[in-house]
Formats: structure tokens, sequence, C-alpha cells
């Protein structure tokens, strides 16, 4: 288990014991994502340039969003969520600049767990610049 500090979030990474038929290694990630932006059916860390020029109309804005997610082979690819209500993504406050269509949008990519797995995508690439930044600077 350890935990990092990123650019995006905190978070603490627990890796299971090793399979050594698959070679693989469950992962559970806890922690917290500072922002998320639900713009064009995609989930960002940033908004684009071109949501900022057209003042983030039509775009969602995720704040304090915590993460509980499982990947069981650890290939980081597929989130498990076993306690759908606990496990994925969960922003504690939105800011809805789209209206229905964002709201909508929201709770179809929580029902079908594409906000849990973006967010497990940008979870990972924020662990590894962090881990990458960590290792330059020793």
């Amino acid at each position: 288990m350890f935990n990092v500090r990123g650019n995006y979030g905190d978070y603490q990474v627990k890796l299971g014991p090793l399979d050594e038929k698959r070679h693989t290694r469950p992962i559970e990630i806890n922690g917290e994502v500072h922002h998320l932006f639900l713009t064009h059916n995609k989930i960002l860390p940033l908004p684009t340039h071109e949501d900022i020029k057209n003042n983030m109309r039509g775009t969602v804005i995720m704040s304090e969003v915590t993460v509980h997610l499982f990947d069981n082979e650890g290939k980081g690819r597929a989130v498990a969520i076993k306690k759908p209500k606990i496990d994925g993504a969960h922003p504690r406050n939105e800011i809805n600049l789209a209206g229905k269509e964002g709201d909508d949008a929201l709770h179809r990519m929580e029902a079908n767990g594409k906000l849990a797995e973006e967010t497990y995508r940008i979870v990972q690439e924020d662990i590894l610049k962090s881990l990458k930044w960590s290792e330059l600077q020793s």
C-alpha cells in the first residue's frame, strides 16, 4: 500500500497478491479527485481551451469526486463495481452548465460505468506522472 499526491487528486493505492498463473495483481484505489469536467460525453481532468472560451457552456463541473476503484486483474483496463453506491466515482458537488442534457449525460455515465472507467484512466495517468516526477526528484 502507498499514498500518492497527484496533480488532480490524492490517492491510496493497495496492491493485492500476485497471481502467478496469470501474472496479474489486483489494484484498489481510494481517494479524491479535485475536479472533473463532463463535456461532449467525455470526462476530462481539465477543461479544454474551447470550453473555457465558451464560458464552460455545455459542461458539468464535478468537484470533490470520491473514488473507490477496483481493478481485479491490475491491467489498467477494467473497473469492478462491487457496491454501486460506494464503488466507482461519485462527485460530492456538481455545477451543471449544460442543463438537462448535462444532467442526463452524468446519470447515464454513472449508470453504465463510464464515469468510473474514465475516472480510473485519469487517476492512473495522475499516479504514474506523480511517481515519475518523484523519481526524477530523487
